[in-house]
């Protein structure tokens, strides 16, 4: 994927009628008196991808989790609502989480070795979906499970079905976690950093494997990432994250081409593109969860924060289309 063309081309394509399917609102997650998610506020709509930027420790990676139901009371506090087809997240149980997990809900982590059990087959491990929630025979399971390997580009799918997990390449591996997470057709697909674990050399073919599986299913996806461009090149939709909050989201082209937010304009000036002499690191670093300033929890890094920016939290505003939580958006 060339970072310095290629927007996303249907990222103003879907009209804002289009049914809601994810809506958080006012969504805080607390560890203990510590705010680890602060107030967001988050739709997804039908048959769209989003991708959710920002630094480690910016709660890109909570927040999936506590839309897949991974964490969840008494381990922490949930406040706010959740919604998922209009039915609220917040208040299910375990038993009716788990219909979801895996069914209608998928989800790809970060590093497939770890998350592949090295006890049973990719076979059995793609299988198991299958049973729980299609209730297929063994025999349908394992056809099905050859069909979903070859479908994510694994070669001779049905002599891999007996290997383990350390038996293939960390891109292998990869390729069954998409396989596992894509079982059942669900309608959502969380991909917490899906390529991070991997060489670059086969990371964009994993990013347009999964996007090609996800358009074919008409999924929608919720992409976790570091990197600004690669969310513009991927996803319909950008929410840029920083120490729990959304600071900036909108059509991905329009915050790729035109930050508003000075966060979002300093994760573009420090991306590393072919041809570019100048890198303008953000300087400092995310404050910690019981360290949190009081206003906008940028303001110790911004170069353009005022008094005010110290002492109140800004409220998103709409402009040119998207959400800004600034002060001085002008």
């Amino acid at each position: 994927m060339n970072r310095a063309v290629a927007l996303n081309p249907r990222a103003a394509e879907l009209p804002d009628s289009q049914e809601a399917l994810l809506e958080v609102r006012d969504f805080s997650l607390r560890r203990g008196q510590a705010v680890v998610l602060d107030g967001v506020d988050l739709v997804l709509r039908a048959g769209e991808t989003l991708g959710l930027i920002g630094e480690s420790g910016a709660g890109k990676s909570t927040l999936a989790l506590a839309i897949i139901g991974l964490l969840r009371p008494p381990e922490v506090r949930l406040e706010g609502s959740m919604r998922f087809h209009g039915a609220e997240l917040t208040r299910l149980k375990e038993a009716d989480y788990r219909r979801l997990r895996g069914n209608k809900i998928g989800l790809i982590f970060q590093d497939a070795t770890a998350a592949l059990n090295p006890c049973f087959t990719v076979g059995e491990q793609i299988a198991e979906p299958l049973k729980r929630h299609l209730g297929l025979s063994k025999w349908d399971r394992r056809e099905q499970a050859a069909a979903l390997m070859q479908s994510v580009g694994i070669p001779d799918p049905r002599l891999r079905l007996e290997a383990y997990p350390h038996e293939l390449s960390g891109g292998m591996q990869q390729r069954v976690m998409i396989a596992i997470a894509l079982a059942c057709n669900p309608e959502l697909l969380l991909a917490d950093e899906p390529t991070s674990a991997l060489d670059v050399t086969i990371q964009a073919q994993i990013m347009e494997l999964i996007l090609e599986r996800v358009r074919a299913l008409n999924s929608s996806a919720i992409f976790v990432l570091h990197d600004l461009a690669l969310g513009a090149q991927v996803c319909d939709r950008i929410a840029v994250m920083y120490a729990g909050q959304i600071v900036e989201e909108g059509p991905s082209d329009r915050v790729l081409a035109a930050p508003l937010h000075p966060y979002t304009r300093g994760l573009k000036s420090c991306a590393v593109e072919l041809g570019s002499r100048t890198l303008i690191p953000i300087p400092g670093q995310i404050p910690p969860l019981n360290a949190m300033p009081a206003g906008c929890r940028f303001a110790p890094r911004c170069a353009k924060a005022q008094a005010i920016c110290g002492q109140q939290r800004p409220l998103a505003e709409t402009r040119d289309g998207r959400q800004v939580a600034c002060w001085f958006i002008d």
